[in-house]
Formats: C-alpha cells, sequence, structure tokens
C-alpha cells in the first residue's frame, strides 16, 4: 500500500475566498478551493467526461462543472447532482451530419454514471498550504 504524505501546494495568498486552484502533485490531478478561508482539496476531474472542476465555479461549498454542471460539495466530494445535458442554441442549423454526431455523443454519454469526487486532507502551515496525497 502506497503511503501518503503532505505535499506543499501552493501559498494560501495564491487562492483567495471563492476560488479554485488547478494543481498536480503526487499523480493527482487536484483542485485547491477556498471557502471564506478554509481550504478543501478535491479530485480536479468530474467523473462523467474528466472535465476539470477547477475551471467550473463555486457556490459556498458546491464546485459545478464547465461542462455538463455536475455539482460536487468540496467538504465531503459528494455527488450533489449529476450532469445536465446542455442544448446549444442554433445546433439546428448545423449540417445534418454534424447534428447527427451530436445526437450519438449524447446516447452515448448518458448512461455514464457521475461518481463521488476524492477529497484529500488540507493542512495550513504558515503561508503554505499542505495536501496529504
Amino acid at each position: 500500500m502506497k503511503r501518503m504524505s503532505f505535499i506543499k501546494v501552493a501559498k494560501v495568498s495564491e487562492i483567495t475566498a471563492g476560488t479554485m486552484k488547478h494543481i498536480e502533485s503526487g499523480g493527482k490531478e487536484i483542485c485547491i478551493v477556498n471557502v471564506s478561508g478554509k481550504f478543501y482539496a478535491i479530485g480536479d476531474r468530474c467523473g462523467h467526461e474528466n472535465a476539470r472542476l477547477s475551471r467550473g465555479s463555486l457556490m459556498d461549498t458546491i464546485v459545478t462543472c464547465p461542462m455538463h454542471s455536475s455539482q460536487f460539495d468540496v467538504t465531503t466530494g459528494k455527488l450533489m447532482s449529476g450532469p445536465v445535458e446542455a442544448k446549444i442554441e442554433g445546433a439546428e442549423k448545423l449540417p445534418s451530419e454534424f447534428q447527427k454526431v451530436m445526437v450519438r455523443m449524447a446516447e452515448i454519454m448518458a448512461p455514464v454514471k457521475t461518481y463521488d469526487a476524492q477529497i484529500f486532507p488540507v493542512r495550513i502551515d504558515g503561508s503554505k498550504i499542505f495536501v496529504n496525497v
């Protein structure tokens, strides 16, 4: 079993309240989140289509995936709501072959289950943020 250890990943000043930062450490992609001065670390890939959660939006403790709006609680990693099929304005004006590809992709992705995100323990030491990877 691989031993986990705390690794310095950022400075507190780099991640202001209400923001997120993508980092890579210990072979993992992690999203560091600052919720009102408290830091959390969550796996930075959505389980639905692998989008970076750090590119999404943050409202309180909920991060929303930028691709299909799956939502995760950064304190627990729990999936709060699954993907939402996006309606693309003007899609009906695209060539019919492209529309068929879009429909087929939606059919393929629809049954993909979105799992909870992994969370990582965070430690603050002075001005530095450490994550147990």
